[in-house]
């Protein structure tokens, strides 16, 4: 049996500080009715009001979850993105119409982790890193990134898509979305793990992991989302800074955020800290053990 905890934080980057601009990226995370979310947004910071695009992508992002949960719980969080998707794009056109907003505000990528006591999924739109802590210390991770620094935007399914593709040569069959993939051990190795090559339409689709309920149940502690902010810290490896921000002394209330703020300072006595905007969310896997029901005692 298993039980779920949340946790999200996200913080301006000092590119963004010091030329007066707001913070870009935003963060979210919930339990609801036995299952966990944990999305995190990062706006283009060529776009105009990606602010508040970042934070109605995420909204939007939890609240088709959250749909998705309560009308096919139990029956195939494994093969929700499509559905997710749908509902994701529905309520950011309904928002960008109410608030007179254009495509230009809306621009933002989305990573998100949907986790269940019957199996999980990690769904990256556009860029970012993921990784999965398990109960023995080690940590997978995956950092995706765009050629040519052309990150896909959910936005664009209603609108430009046709812009995005002609900007990467127009061909979507062409291998335009990198994954570099790492296995850190408890004892501090970090062994490259793998180099994966998606395709343009790939990457228009949106990259899907799969957290099977046996991982879930007997080997996963934490699973965990970033904005590509986290690869942008003066004087850290990406690789490094996320096993810090994954390195909870304690995991009550606002673990993630705890760990964050002191990651962060911990960077600055060293160097500037984060220059773009960082935001990560964090699902909490605790296993619970169940008591035997007859405490102990043989029957017949």
């Amino acid at each position: 049996m298993i039980e779920l905890f949340t946790d999200h934080y996200f913080h301006i980057g000092s590119a963004h500080l010091t030329s007066g601009k707001p913070c870009q990226d935003y963060a979210i995370s919930d339990v609801y009715e036995k299952m966990a979310f944990a999305i995190v947004s990062d706006g283009c910071s060529t776009g105009r009001h990606t602010d508040v695009g970042s934070r109605l992508l995420s909204l939007s992002t939890a609240s088709a979850i959250r749909d998705h949960w309560i009308t096919r719980r139990k029956i195939d969080v494994i093969k929700s993105p499509v559905e997710i998707g749908v509902g994701q794009s529905i309520v950011l056109a309904g928002m960008q119409d109410t608030l007179g907003l254009i495509t230009e505000d809306m621009l933002a990528t989305c990573v998100y982790a949907y986790i269940s006591p019957q199996g999980g999924i990690i769904h990256i739109e556009g860029d970012g890193v993921v990784a999965i802590k398990y109960r023995n210390g080690r940590i997978l991770m995956s950092n995706f990134e765009w050629l040519d620094n052309k990150p896909f935007y959910p936005a664009y399914k209603n609108g430009n898509l046709q812009n995005f593709i002609n900007a990467h040569g127009g061909k979507l069959c062409s291998q335009r979305l990198r994954e570099e993939v790492w296995m850190i051990d408890p004892d501090g190795e970090d062994i490259p793990f793998d180099l994966n090559e998606y395709s343009l339409s790939l990457g228009l689709r949106g990259i899907t992991f799969e957290i099977s309920r046996k991982e879930i149940e007997e080997k996963v502690e934490f699973i965990a989302v970033f904005s590509d902010g986290v690869t942008q810290i003066d004087g850290l490896d990406w690789k490094d800074a996320v096993e810090n921000f994954l390195a909870f002394k304690n995991t009550t209330g606002a673990f993630a955020k705890r760990r964050m703020i002191r990651g962060i300072k911990d960077t600055q006595k060293n160097g500037k800290g984060p220059f773009d905007d960082i935001s990560y969310a964090v699902v909490r896997v605790d296993a619970i053990e169940l008591e035997d029901k007859n405490d102990g005692k043989n029957t017949k």
